[in-house]
């Protein structure tokens, strides 16, 4: 997923979202890895008290360089660090407000707003990046502090009827009026969100949406907390190496070593730790032999921050739910959908819900076959099922009786593919690859990891590194010859760390001009095994290649004007770079460059490649129903909120999702308690978990134009799509955007082609 980097408490009004992206070269300060002594403030004009340097000692955050003192960041300079941020964006927009008409231009208007926000939105990236990473007590304790500072500001600041009126006297000028189409996009979206943010409204109804915006901060923060502490607080540690039976060996090595590095275990006293995290968690579903260990592991992951238990997320989601419906009754809005929906390529609810509906419909009938298949298969090898009088799964039965039905369908095993996926060998191949599809040289960085905190000098050369698992590297444009991109990479679990997996965009420069651009790339993936390789699964795999994507969106980005820039695009169009980038891990020929194995080097087996390529739409239907169901219940819940006031919305959302469910006699909840996707921060992906399946609709259409008609592929496309798509960012409107890529209108029909739910034409 594509993170939010900062509070866009407002997701109409896409100029505050300018953190993401600037027309400054953020690396000037730091060319060498090493920040600068101080950094230049830019003194607003109006001579306010505004440091004219600052003293980046004294304030680490603030200081604008992809090369960032982790070490430096402190917690005791979050809370100045803020204050300073503050007050200097508040000077130069009050500047900016004080412009006389013939001082209206484009650049001392709208340019000088985006580079005042660019600053805070700079500083709100790394601090965001620090709560998603590093969530120290120390560090959430300072957090909490500055998050309503923060959110009074940027509210404030979407309700300045002052730079309003000067946007709307520049916006009335000749040179307005005569525009590039890029610049005059940017200005129109300005005006716009300024609106259908609020700033017209009567001064009580004001002061009222910021009382919403002020109350909503902290509570979206805590509901993620909840979801981080309560994914810690489970630890399941299993000292009877017989109730591990059917776990594959090198899943029992994850779950030793995840056991003796929190101090459970030794090697001379083995004992196996299980936790909810996706990389535990799984393989515990899939590969236990023991039905009860399995629904002890189930229980806990199906009950994080339910109702009963210490970190129950019900009454922060319900008030959630109806601060956000009162934001958008106070804009003149149905519902919260509608409100979010305006700028994205649905337009509105009612058009993301029938295209859920829709889709869900084409794949029931194929949803429904699965389901019988697997209750056939079980019924023949399982005589106890067989003989039931009503044979049915528990829903910690489906992911373990699933694998067994694929092994034996398609005699795959994909354990059989983890030698080959080692990480190394894994990234050092997506790089080979993507520098030959998009003319790019991709190479680390020499990095250094200090604790926080410390005064050891950083070895000559090196950058540094928050955590001692993370690496860095630098993109070089091979056609400009120079450095246009910076991100990092942190891949690895731990108990600092929010769960999942996403890109958190810094900044998406102007190329041309020598900018360049800065990006974080996050997951937990699985993790080294003690002093061994982390060998990953094919899901990993994907999962990196989907981060890579957005990464390769917001780095190659090349907009002049920079709130248009990288992947500050539509919400439901973003996810098309992240997910076409998927199709890569199963094209034979790509992995025949890399998949070697970890011990020998030999190549992987093109029985294995074959194997699981044949397995690639196994319960296809499954899934695409199962994401379909997080999307309906995400819309329902959002279009409906007046309604439901007062309402269990977990049971709410099984409610409007049982048809997207294989009948269980246990009804497992919905993951709306810690459904982090749509409640850590005011907007996050709200209303809009649909565009995941509706990006995939258009990726898997548009990766059709990488094959030739005899299924070989097309790399030379790979240049285009740089050209037409990522390099473009919201400069134009996404469905343009796509038709430039594929030379027509989507044909929304190819996912399911795709995955084999409905047979090509």
């Amino acid at each position: 997923m594509k993170d939010i980097s900062f509070l866009t408490i407002l997701a109409v009004a896409p100029f505050l979202a300018v953190g993401c992206s600037c027309n400054c070269n953020v690396e000037t300060p730091a060319e060498a890895g090493v920040p600068a002594e101080t950094v230049p403030a830019t003194a607003p004009a109006d001579k306010k008290a505004v440091p004219a340097l600052i003293d980046t000692a004294a304030h680490p955050f603030l200081v604008k360089t992809p090369f960032v003192a982790w070490s430096q960041l402190t917690y005791d300079k979050i809370v100045p660090d803020t204050k300073l941020i503050l007050e200097i964006t508040q000077a130069k927009i009050d500047a900016i407000c004080e412009l006389k008409p013939e001082e209206l231009s484009y650049d001392s208007v709208v340019g000088a707003y985006d580079s005042a926000f660019f600053d805070l939105g700079y500083f709100e990236g790394i601090l965001s990046h620090c709560e998603s990473t590093c969530m120290t007590d120390g560090f959430r304790e300072q957090y909490e502090i500055v998050q309503p500072m923060l959110s009074e500001f940027w509210t404030a600041q979407s309700l300045n009827e002052k730079y309003y009126a000067v946007l709307k006297a520049y916006s009335e000028t000749p040179e307005a009026k005569g525009l590039d189409p890029i610049r005059a996009r940017h200005l129109k979206q300005m005006l716009e969100g300024f609106v259908d943010g609020g700033v017209d409204l009567p001064a009580d109804k004001k002061e009222e949406l910021k009382a919403v915006m002020a109350e909503m901060v902290p509570l979206t923060q805590k509901f993620s907390q909840n979801v981080l502490d309560a994914n810690n607080s489970y630890k399941k540690l299993v000292t009877d190496e017989a109730k591990i039976a059917g776990l594959p060996e090198s899943n029992r090595k994850e779950a030793l070593a995840a056991a003796i590095a929190a101090g459970l275990a030794t090697e001379e006293k083995p004992a196996w730790l299980f936790t909810t995290q996706v990389s535990s968690y799984s393989p515990a579903m899939k590969y236990l032999d023991d039905e009860e260990l399995r629904r002890e592991i189930f229980l806990a992951r199906n009950n994080i921050c339910a109702p009963g238990t210490p970190y129950d997320n019900t009454d922060l989601m319900k008030r959630i739910l109806a601060l956000r419906q009162r934001e958008a009754e106070i804009l003149g809005y149905k519902n919260f959908t509608d409100l979010i929906l305006k700028r994205r390529m649905a337009k509105n609810g009612e058009t993301a819900m029938a295209f859920v509906d829709d889709l869900a419909a084409k794949t029931k009938p194929a949803f429904d076959r699965e389901y019988n298949e697997l209750r056939a298969f079980r019924s023949s090898v399982d005589p106890a099922f067989k003989l039931s009088s009503r044979p049915s799964f528990q829903p910690w039965d489906f992911a373990y009786w699933a694998e067994k039905y694929r092994r034996a369908e398609y005699d795959f095993d994909e354990n059989l593919l983890k030698p080959y996926f080692e990480s190394n060998n894994v990234v050092n191949g997506m790089f080979a690859f993507f520098d030959e599809l998009y003319d790019l040289t991709i190479r680390e960085i020499p990095s250094a990891y200090r604790p926080l905190g410390s005064t050891e000098p950083l070895p000559e050369g090196m950058v540094e590194i928050w955590h001692p698992t993370v690496k860095c590297y630098e993109i070089i444009d091979n056609k400009l010859g120079y450095r246009i991109g910076v991100f990092y990479m942190d891949m690895f679990p731990r108990k600092e760390k929010r769960s999942g997996a996403w890109m958190h965009p810094f900044v998406a420069g102007n190329h041309d001009k020598g900018e360049v651009s800065f990006a974080m790339v996050c997951g937990n993936l699985t993790a080294l095994t003690g002093n061994g390789p982390a060998l990953w699964s094919h899901y990993d795999v994907e999962t990196l290649y989907h981060e890579f994507g957005h990464n390769l969106h917001q780095i190659l980005g090349n907009v002049p004007v920079s709130p248009l820039n990288g992947s500050n695009v539509a919400w439901d169009f973003v996810e098309l770079p992240s997910q076409i980038n998927e199709n890569w891990t199963w094209e034979p020929a790509i992995l025949a460059r890399w998949a070697k194995h970890y011990q020998t080097n030999e190549p992987i087996p093109q029985a294995y490649v074959d194997a699981m390529v044949r397995a690639r739409n196994f319960q296809a239907a499954y899934q695409q129903m199962r994401q379909l169901s997080f999307a309906k219940g995400d819309l329902y819940i959002h279009m409906n909120a007046k309604d439901l006031a007062g309402q269990d919305i977990d049971k709410v959302a099984r409610d409007v999702t049982k048809d997207y469910v294989w009948p269980s006699p246990y009804e497992q909840r919905s993951n709306m308690n810690s459904f982090t996707h749509l409640f850590r921060d005011p907007v996050a992906y709200a209303s809009g978990y649909y565009s995941y399946k509706w990006a995939e609709a258009l990726q898997a259409d548009a990766f059709q134009t990488f094959k030739r008609p005899d299924g070989s592929l097309d790399l030379s496309r790979g240049m285009v799509f740089r050209r037409t798509i990522l390099e473009k960012g919201d400069s134009k409107d996404a469905s343009e955007l796509f038709r430039d890529f594929v030379g027509r209108d989507p044909d929304w029909n190819a996912i399911n082609v795709l995955h084999g739910i409905v047979p090509a034409k």
